[in-house]
Order: structure tokens, then C-alpha cells, then sequence
């Protein structure tokens, strides 16, 4: 062993390629040196020509010698790189030792090369990548041999330039052909170039005829074969695969050859549950995009890494567009902004010849840099902007892929991330949206040395919303779960944590209301659907917004807000998600989903059209079975806004959830899109229904809503039934605990001490700047449908029909034991953490207390159904525990639902709406 490769600690066996995170537990998120040794045998004879040892990539520093001898050095962690190691291998056994570097952020141990000045990418958040994590291979070539080909081709004349690239100085005369097959394995263009001796490129040029250009519809590619002839004999050969492809921006919009194009796509971390970096396989990659397809995506935002060739490769093959991105590093000096633009041209030379790369990005969110507050930065940046373009002029260049507060310097798209809760954070949304499309001063620096056309094409390329993976979908041939369900709790307080979710769902006794973790599961998934699906249809409706990016391809270790889980599984909805992530879509635009029977709900609609004009068309729309049909046309590439539609509901008995379905038919009748929308339905004679019972308010203003209601108002607090406040008292809780009842609609924050134990510290707390919040990890939110609340349309999840009631408010610190009966609805965030009443009942002295944050009054009164139902269900509740002795009162409205309990944990016992299909016809 070579005394400067360090004697190991401890020798292991280590499969090659990938990453030694990915085959030892104890070294998970352990960098640090590793030693890498082989032996290997070569026959009398194979010495040639010259050897060459190639690497496809190590991060991130690697040392090589063979038989002892110190052969080269290489840092970089994400291209590939060789040695010419002819003088140093012989016939018979040789030995490898590659010593690898992947750095701490420890300056001591890593003096040039600290962590944070390294181009690292996901590295911190999802743990580090260590290790030879691309193929090895030991190859011989002529010294002169064919090394590097930029193939630019042109769509309009069929021109196909090549700059080959020699490994050395041509050491004779030698001549190159090009030859260019057709996707049918067909000759469609030659070139022959003569190269003197000397020569380190060579320039050929051919032309083809009749050109089949790449597109995600028509993945056609072509087939560039290099041979080098010296003496008449063929010395050398090489090939690359290209594409004809046009990607440009033209008055704000996307063109791909000529055609203008809807960006629809989704980030893609390219993270694998078992080799973490190293792709499984080619199968399995085309596998992922072909899923990609099914789910209507035309793009995916490979996410601050440079992949693993054979991504681009599958790709090109399946037809999805990429938009390539430079992985980021944690400070800006100068060391490492020097490995940033090494990098960039390297990923540049090594990826060019792909048609799907359409787009690159060179920062992240600021990431790396402070472009908010160094004028130096926002230089630097602007100048590798200006230079990047000069390199490639055939791609989109964004400077920095912004999140506030950072911006725009100078951009080829004028993106911006932003995430919201849905339906919680619906207004947020609808104002991020509406910037967006405005142009708002937020996109590009405000100090002065931005450049903007003003024609940018508008892109959100940052958004999404969580579900769950199904964890009995992720656990090995071992039934023990994935390594990385042990990972994230360094994030967001914990609540990225997977680990345990079964025990937190049953100690939490969301099993009394789901039944079982798996109906969850599916909820949650249902959710994240119908957040983007709103997200995606208010961008939709702004023709000024050109495309957008979905957070995420796939669940990535702790992250699970992908369309995918991290095995590649499908969720739920994969089989509709097409419908609303199309080239045309029906949008429907909405105020409110939840109506009394007699309204006549106003419904817009509008068409949001892609490369081909509707003309002849017929919307069709149907409530309940009953059908309507109009006329409708859409130019191609615009949004036009039909009449809005006046719905007539049907008369119902009880409380129910109704489908509105839209389809979209070409004048053959060939389905063109098709969408629905969920409304939830009261009877009206459930309207002036109020509970009979004497209530009290403290407040003339709440007296007055209440009487509005139609509820009966005592004189004085002794002699109320139930007293209605939005704060509480002395006065108020000497009244319970004589015996009162209070139902208790917290407005504010506030302690209920006293009429929870002091060492429960159960508080009313505001979700605002807190996880609570739920705009990036999502909350789960939900009401029990049981007792007075099981009228209630849907469930259990808290959906988009209680828009107008959603608490701004929580109530904190409830226990186990209050989860079993005493709270009546809830929310958790992401793997289940942090759970917090939304409405909670507890005795007190000789009365009760219902305390809840619905927000209730935030209409007129009986203006909205779901905030009448809700108050009417909780005076119901808080009068009917205040009727039933000891524990029978503690069960609250009857107790756990029985069938819950002993269904065995059965998806029949929860009541989910279908999924959301276009039409229902009865």
C-alpha cells in the first residue's frame, strides 16, 4: 500500500459502482476517506496500444496508483476522468488502489477542499454521497484516439456539426468519416475530413434531408458514427446519439421546433431507495419516465446533481424534456465559485449532445451565493450567465432559480418557487399567482443591475403539496422498513421523522378514525392531489404564466410529497392525474364548494388550450346525472373564458357530496379533457335548524349572530343552557364548574387554564410562523364523523368544502387519552407529528367546556352551510355530554365509532369520495 494512501482502519467488501452509504448501515451519513483496492489479471498479449483507467465519476477527490505507482489525481465528484496507465501495468496480476476523498465541513480535516466550498448538491439534506459511484473500466485506444464530441444540430437545414475533440496531437495524417443514421438504422448524411499530423480537432459537417425532429411525442434519434482512418486501415471509432430539437422562448411563451409548448413538469431529485445515486439500472429508468409520461408530465427538472449518464440517455429514448441544473455548493469564495465554472463547462461538454437537456440552471434558491446582499455575487453570476449562453447557444439559461427573498440578475425564464397549504393557504396561493402573471417587481434584483427583456417566459418552478407513501409498499423481503425512515429528524422540529408512524397513528387513535393506516395513507394521497390540482388550475387560467414545475417526481428518503413513492409506486390518483396536468384542461373557477340545495351556484369555466385549435367542440357538464351542453371553441396556445355556468342542485334529504363533471368533445366526439368538481350539498331545511336550547353570549355582537341563527337567547348567564363565548373568564369558568356548559370558539390566542390540568398547559395557539402552517410539509386535518358530526359530507380529511371555516387557530398540548374521544376534529403534520385539536371536550368541576377554532362567523349569518352545520353539530355535542353521567360523557357522542373499532381495520368503514372521474351518470 502506498504510504500516502493511509492504512485503513477496517477492510470491507464493497460493490463498485455506489456509493458506500448505500451498502453499510454504520455509514449512512458518514464521509470521510475510503481506500479502494482490486486485483485483477491481464493476459499475456492484451498490452496493445495505450491503456486507459476511466472513471465515470467519484466523489470527491480521487487518488489512483496501480502496482504501487502514483498514476494521477482528480477532483470532482460528479464527471468522469481518466489515466493513461500503459507504463505502469504488466501481464499478470495488477493491483488498483484509489484512495477517495468525500469531505467533512471540518477545515482540519479538509484543509483545500472543506465541504461547504465543494459543489455538493442534495448532499445536505438527504445525507452524504461517498465514494466511486460511476462505472470503472479499463480500455485500449491509439493515444490520438477520439475523446470529446460537441454535435450541435440543426432542425431548419438538417446541418450536423461536429468539434471532435483528440486525446492527443494526431501523431500522423489521418482522415475522419461522420456518418449519420436515421432512427431506422438508414444513412442519412457523410462527411470525410483530412487532418494533419498535429491536429487536436477536427471539424466535420454533413447535411440530412427530410429531418425527423425529437419531441416527447416523437423521440426520433439519430445515430453520429465516427471512424479515424491512418494508412487506409481504421484506427480509432466512436459514436454519439443526437436529436433535432429547437427550444426557444418567443413573447413570454415555450417553442419546441416551432410549436409552442406548455412546460408541465415536476423536479426530479434522481435519489433511488436502495443505490441512492446510481441508477438501478437503464430498464429502470425508463420504467420511472414512462410513469412520468402516464402522469402528462413533458419535463423534469433534474434537481442540483449532474446525473448518471444514462439518465439523459433514457431520457432521449422515452421523450421527456430536462432541465439540467448545476449541483450548488454551501459558501461563495473563490476557490469555490472556480470548481463552480469547472463544473458547469464540464457537465456542458459531457451532456451537450442530448436533445432532451433544454435548459440549464447555475443556483438554486441563492444557495451558495448571497445574491441579496453582494453586489460582487450578483456580478459573477450575471457573467457566467453571458458566458454560458456563448457556450451553448442552443439552451435556456436561468441565472437563479429564485425563492424569496433572492431574485433574477439576468434569465432566459423568469421562474420562482413558492409552496401553500391547500385548501388553508388558498388565498396565498391565488395572490402568489396573480404576481406571477403581473410580472411583480419580486422577480428580478431590485438594486439595480438586473437585465430583463420583459418577455421571459413566466414559470412557478417550485410547488407542491404532501401525501404519505403506503410504508407496507417499502418494507424489504425482511419486513423491516427502509433505512431511511430513520433519517429527517434534524429537519422542521422533527416532523420529517417517518420512523414509527404506525405506533404515532394508533397511540394518537387516528385508527378510531380511519380504521386503519392505510385508509390514511390514501386520504392523504387524495389531498396532495386535489391541492395541485387547484394550484395547477389557477396558474391555468393566467395565459401571462407559460409552464410549471411540480415538487416533486418522487418521494425522496423523509421528503413524500412526490407523485411517485421512493420505490417508484404509484399513488393513488396516477390514473387521473392526466387529466389536470394536460395540454388542455377545463378550469372551473370557484368562490365556495359548500351550498345550501336551493342556491344556484356560478361556476366559471374556462379552456386552457395547447398546440392544436378547437373548433366545433361542445362542453358538456352534468350535476348529479342531469346533463347540459354548449357550444366551444379555443385558438391554440390560450386561455378563453366561457359564460359562466348557473347550476341548479337537486333537492336533498340529508347532507351529501355532488359531482359537477366537465368534459371537452371534438365534433367527432373524440374526448379532448375532462374534469370535475366536488360540492357539498345541505338540505335547506336544515338552515334555520337550530339546536332548541337557551344559549348565552357575553357579547352583544355574538348575541346578535346567534339570534341571526336562529337560537334562542337567555337573559343572564345562570340561566343559559349552554353559554357561546370567544374568550372565557373567571365569571365563565365559575359557571362550569358549577355545573355550565360552555362551548368555547376561540378567536385568539389564549391559555385554558384552568379548565384543563396546568400541567397539561393546553393552549390556543395561532399556526402562522409555525409548522402548523403546513405550506411545505402539508397537515393532515380532520373531523370525526360520529354523533352530530356525521352528517357531514366527506371525510375524514377536512377537504375544500370547509374553505370558509378552516382555523387559523390551534389548540395545543391535548394527550393520548384526550385523542381517544375527546377530540372531535384535529390535524397532524407530515409523518404524523405534532398533532393539535381543531375542537376538543373536557369535563370541568361539575360541568364541561367544547372548545374549537373553526371559524365560524367569517360569513353572514347562514350564508355559508358548512359554518351553520358546524356550529349547530358542536351545540348538539356540548349539550348532549352535558346530559350523559361520568364516563359516559368522557366518550363524548356515543363513543368510538363501534364499527372502526372491530372492522379490522377495513377501507369500507371510512367514507371516501370516488375518485375524481370527468362524468358520473346515473
Amino acid at each position: 500500500m502506498p504510504q500516502d494512501s493511509i492504512t485503513p482502519a477496517e477492510v470491507r467488501e464493497i460493490s463498485v459502482p455506489g456509493v458506500w452509504q448505500a451498502q453499510f448501515p454504520d455509514l449512512r451519513m458518514r464521509a470521510g476517506i475510503g481506500i479502494y483496492q482490486r486485483r485483477f489479471t491481464l493476459d499475456a498479449g492484451w498490452r496493445r496500444d495505450q491503456a486507459f483507467l476511466r472513471f465515470g465519476a467519484v466523489f470527491h477527490f480521487a487518488r489512483v496508483w496501480i502496482n504501487g505507482q502514483h498514476v494521477g489525481d482528480h477532483e470532482g465528484g460528479f464527471l468522469p476522468f481518466s489515466f493513461d496507465v500503459t507504463a505502469h501495468l504488466h501481464d499478470g496480476e495488477n493491483e488498483i488502489v484509489v484512495r477517495v476523498e468525500s469531505p467533512t465541513d471540518d477545515p482540519n480535516e479538509f484543509a483545500d477542499a472543506p465541504f461547504a466550498e465543494i459543489p455538493f448538491g442534495k448532499q445536505s439534506w438527504y445525507g452524504p454521497l461517498s465514494g466511486i459511484w460511476q462505472p470503472v473500466r479499463l480500455e485500449q485506444r491509439i493515444a490520438d484516439h477520439l475523446a470529446e464530441q460537441r454535435i450541435q444540430s440543426d432542425p431548419d437545414t438538417g446541418l450536423v456539426t461536429a468539434r471532435i475533440g483528440l486525446a492527443a496531437p494526431l501523431a500522423a495524417a489521418s482522415s475522419l468519416e461522420m456518418r449519420i443514421l436515421t432512427p431506422a438504422g438508414e444513412v442519412a448524411g457523410t462527411a470525410h475530413v483530412d487532418a494533419a499530423a498535429g491536429a487536436s480537432e477536427i471539424l466535420a459537417q454533413a447535411v440530412v434531408r427530410d429531418v425527423l425532429k425529437w419531441s416527447p411525442a416523437q423521440p426520433n434519434l439519430y445515430r453520429v458514427q465516427l471512424t479515424l482512418r491512418r494508412d487506409g486501415e481504421v484506427i480509432d471509432e466512436a459514436g454519439e446519439t443526437i436529436g433535432f430539437r429547437k427550444f426557444e422562448t418567443r413573447d413570454g411563451q415555450f417553442y419546441l421546433n416551432d410549436e409552442p409548448l406548455y412546460l408541465r413538469g415536476a423536479l426530479d431529485q434522481d435519489y433511488y431507495a436502495d443505490t441512492i445515486c446510481t441508477p438501478p439500472s437503464m430498464e429502470f429508468l425508463e420504467d420511472q419516465f414512462r410513469k412520468a409520461r402516464e402522469l402528462g408530465l413533458n419535463c423534469l427538472r433534474c434537481h442540483i446533481k449532474a446525473p448518471d449518464p444514462r439518465y439523459y440517455e433514457a431520457a432521449d429514448r422515452v421523450g421527456l424534456l430536462i432541465w439540467a441544473e448545476l449541483p450548488n455548493g454551501g459558501f461563495s469564495t473563490e476557490r469555490s465559485r472556480a470548481r463552480k465554472e469547472r463544473m458547469l463547462k464540464g457537465i456542458v461538454d459531457r451532456d451537450g449532445n442530448h436533445p432532451s437537456i433544454v435548459c440549464w440552471t447555475i443556483i438554486n434558491e441563492n444557495w451558495g451565493v448571497d445574491l441579496v446582499h453582494d453586489a460582487e455575487h450578483r456580478a459573477w453570476l450575471r457573467k457566467l450567465y453571458a458566458w454560458l449562453k456563448s457556450y451553448d447557444p442552443s439552451r435556456l439559461v436561468v441565472d437563479n432559480s429564485p425563492v424569496a427573498p433572492s431574485f433574477h440578475i439576468q434569465t432566459d425564464i423568469a421562474d420562482y418557487h413558492f409552496y401553500a397549504a391547500y385548501p388553508d393557504s388558498r388565498a396565498d396561493w391565488d395572490r402568489f399567482v396573480d404576481g406571477l402573471a403581473a410580472r411583480s417587481d419580486w422577480l428580478f434584483s431590485p438594486e439595480g443591475d438586473a437585465v430583463s427583456t420583459g418577455r421571459e417566459p413566466l414559470v412557478c418552478s417550485e410547488f407542491g403539496n404532501w401525501g404519505l407513501p403506503d410504508p407496507a409498499q417499502l418494507t424489504g423481503a425482511d419486513g423491516r422498513e427502509p433505512w431511511w425512515f430513520e433519517t429527517g429528524h434534524d429537519w422542521g422540529e422533527g416532523v420529517m421523522y417517518a420512523h414509527g408512524i404506525e405506533n404515532r397513528f394508533r397511540d394518537w387513535s387516528l385508527d378510531r378514525v380511519f380504521g386503519s393506516l392505510r385508509a390514511f395513507v390514501q386520504a392523504a394521497q387524495w389531498q396532495q392531489y386535489h391541492s395541485l390540482k387547484y394550484e395547477i388550475e389557477r396558474m391555468r387560467r393566467r395565459p401571462e404564466i407559460a409552464g410549471y414545475v411540480i415538487t416533486e417526481f418522487t418521494d425522496c428518503h423523509w421528503e413524500s410529497n412526490g407523485l411517485l413513492d421512493m420505490l417508484r409506486n404509484p399513488r393513488v390518483f396516477h390514473d387521473v392525474f392526466a387529466r389536470i396536468n394536460a395540454d388542455t384542461v377545463i378550469v372551473p373557477d370557484w368562490q365556495r364548494l359548500s351550498y345550501w340545495d336551493d342556491e344556484q351556484p356560478t361556476i366559471g369555466v374556462s379552456i386552457a388550450n395547447g398546440v392544436e385549435a378547437i373548433e366545433g367542440a361542445t362542453l358538456a357538464w352534468s350535476v348529479d346525472g342531469q346533463e347540459s351542453v354548449s357550444a366551444c371553441r379555443a385558438g391554440r396556445g390560450t386561455v378563453t373564458e366561457l359564460e359562466p355556468l348557473v347550476l341548479t342542485l337537486p333537492p336533498v334529504e340529508t347532507a351529501r357530496s355532488i359531482r359537477v363533471g366537465f368534459e371537452l368533445r371534438a365534433a367527432d366526439q373524440r374526448l379532448i379533457a375532462s374534469n370535475s368538481l366536488d360540492l357539498a350539498v345541505h338540505p335547506r331545511s336544515l338552515r334555520h335548524a337550530a339546536p332548541d336550547t337557551m344559549v348565552w353570549a357575553p357579547s352583544e355582537e355574538l348575541r346578535q349572530r346567534l339570534r341571526a341563527q336562529g337560537y334562542r337567547l337567555a337573559n343572564a348567564l345562570a340561566e343559559a343552557d349552554l353559554v357561546i363565548a370567544t374568550a372565557h373568564d373567571e365569571a365563565i369558568a365559575a359557571h362550569v364548574r358549577a355545573g355550565g356548559t360552555l362551548l368555547l370558539l376561540a378567536d385568539h390566542e389564549m391559555s385554558l387554564n384552568p379548565f384543563f390540568p396546568h400541567w397539561q398547559n393546553v393552549r390556543v395557539q395561532s399556526r402562522g410562523g409555525a409548522l402548523w402552517r403546513g405550506d411545505w410539509v402539508s397537515t393532515f386535518a380532520w373531523l370525526r364523523r360520529r354523533g352530530a358530526f356525521a352528517h357531514v359530507p366527506g371525510g375524514p380529511l377536512i377537504d375544500a368544502t370547509f374553505d370558509r371555516v378552516i382555523p387559523e387557530l390551534v389548540i395545543s398540548g391535548c394527550n393520548l387519552l384526550d385523542f381517544q374521544a375527546r377530540v372531535h376534529a384535529a390535524l397532524v403534520i407530515g409523518w404524523i407529528h405534532k398533532p393539535v385539536a381543531l375542537a376538543v371536550e373536557r369535563g370541568y368541576g361539575k360541568g364541561r367546556v367544547l372548545v374549537s377554532s373553526f371559524r365560524l362567523f367569517l360569513d353572514d349569518p347562514l350564508a355559508d352551510p358548512t359554518a351553520t352545520m358546524l356550529l349547530d353539530a358542536l351545540v348538539t355535542t356540548a349539550l348532549r355530554a352535558q346530559t350523559l353521567p361520568g364516563a359516559a360523557a368522557e366518550q363524548l357522542s356515543g363513543g368510538p365509532d363501534r364499527e372502526m373499532l372491530l372492522g379490522s381495520g377495513s377501507n369500507d368503514t371510512i367514507r371516501h369520495m370516488p375518485p375524481p372521474f370527468a362524468m358520473t351518470r346515473r
